[in-house]
């Protein structure tokens, strides 16, 4: 019996304007469900003023919803934001967004990444980040990462 074949991504590519209403549901969907965030946390859901100034890639096809983002300030190599959809986890969105970084963003990458956050951590882990250092903010304690 063979095993079916995966369904291709949609491409990556930069936002465009009419991204913006799904850039924000993904946003404020991911911030909203965020089980691993301290009880009582204040979150910030406005996409737009959390990725200001940064360059905002997706997996999307035009007519299809925003699978995935990722927001980086190009200048650091910084990785502010990458949220995929819970039903397209496990699907090699987050890897496709950020292997799509090599293309026009020079390393090292660097990311913050809440402990608690386990399958984020964890995929980071399984990807190749190295964890260069931990700190702790309002949403507990993370791990600084590098990708070299």
């Amino acid at each position: 019996m063979s095993t079916p074949a995966k369904a291709p991504l949609p491409p990556i590519r930069p936002a465009l304007p009419a991204d913006a209403a799904g850039l924000q549901t993904l946003f404020a969907r991911s911030m909203l469900g965020a089980a691993w965030l301290p009880a009582g946390s204040v979150v910030d859901t406005d996409f737009a003023q959390n990725s200001q100034g940064e360059a905002v890639w997706v997996c999307a096809d035009p007519a299809g919803p925003v699978l995935g983002l990722i927001a980086v300030y190009a200048a650091g190599g910084f990785i502010h934001h990458l949220y995929v959809a819970p039903e397209a986890q496990g699907c090699g969105v987050g890897r496709a967004l950020v292997d799509s970084l090599d293309a026009w963003l020079p390393r090292p990458w660097r990311l913050k990444c809440v402990i608690a956050n386990q399958a984020a951590f964890a995929f980071y882990a399984h990807t190749g980040w190295v964890e260069t250092g931990r700190d702790r903010s309002s949403q507990g304690e993370y791990a600084v990462l590098r990708r070299f």
